[in-house]
């Protein structure tokens, strides 16, 4: 994908939440990541659980290009504006609990539950590897996070796998190579040479797997809602758009 002319990965275990989700705390241990899990879903299931009651807030998914900051800029976004952030690894590691992933599920009600079971039809036979449960696992989590919405998604396919209805925004962030080039080398301590290798198989990577698991193409500008160079609009400005649009589209 390349960063548009115009201006309008780091890795990370993060959450933002607030009031008694802390709001501005970043959340770095298992222990954390359990209790973290624990209040989101005692939340989650004293909702009523029907589809017209639940009163969501905005949800934001975000994709990036590797070493554009969108772990800084995901985290800015929640804070300001009040959601969670679900970065990647949390996601992953919800998913890959099979016993937690449940437990996610089960916060929706009846009706809710159905319309998963139905989307998730839509999938059907279109993966036959031994990840498919994992995938399964991972459509339901960010399926549920969406539905009961507040939400800032970065990464896991977010993008591609939560339904476009049950999307607010789908922002991609991009910047120029020699951009996204320098904050890895500084941010990951490696050479020009090997960062450069980690950006070709990191895109590499996300776009087969966009491809095969969300039947879309990461690169192509017609997937998002936004797509914005993040070496040519700062962050506030950034947070100023999205807040614009969520009101817009809320």
């Amino acid at each position: 994908m390349e960063p548009h002319k115009a201006g309008v990965q780091y890795r990370g275990t993060g959450c933002v939440f607030d009031d008694l989700h802390q709001k501005g705390k970043h959340m770095t241990t298992i222990d954390s990541l359990e209790r973290f899990l624990e209040v989101e879903l005692q939340a989650w299931s004293g909702k009523d659980k029907t589809s017209k009651s639940i009163q969501r807030g905005p949800v934001i998914a975000i994709t990036r290009q590797p070493g554009c900051d969108g772990e800084s800029i995901a985290k800015t976004l929640a804070k300001k504006l009040g959601l969670v952030l679900y970065d990647w690894e949390i996601v992953e590691q919800i998913a890959k609990d099979t016993h937690v992933s449940q437990q996610v599920v089960a916060t929706l009600g009846e009706q809710l539950r159905s319309e998963l079971d139905d989307w998730l039809t839509g999938f059907g036979g279109t993966t036959r590897l031994s990840s498919h449960e994992y995938l399964q696992c991972l459509r339901k989590v960010l399926f549920t996070i969406a539905i009961h919405g507040n939400a800032v998604i970065l990464g896991r396919g977010a993008n591609f796998l939560i339904p476009s209805e049950k999307k607010t925004l789908g922002l991609c962030l991009v910047a120029p190579i020699e951009v996204r080039t320098a904050n890895i080398m500084q941010t990951l301590k490696l050479s020009r040479e090997e960062t450069l290798k980690h950006i070709v198989r990191t895109e590499r990577d996300q776009r087969l797997w966009i491809r095969k698991y969300g039947h879309a193409d990461v690169n192509d500008d017609i997937n998002y809602h936004m797509v914005i160079n993040t070496a040519l609009v700062t962050e506030e400005t950034i947070v100023q758009l999205v807040k614009e649009i969520v009101r817009a589209r809320s």
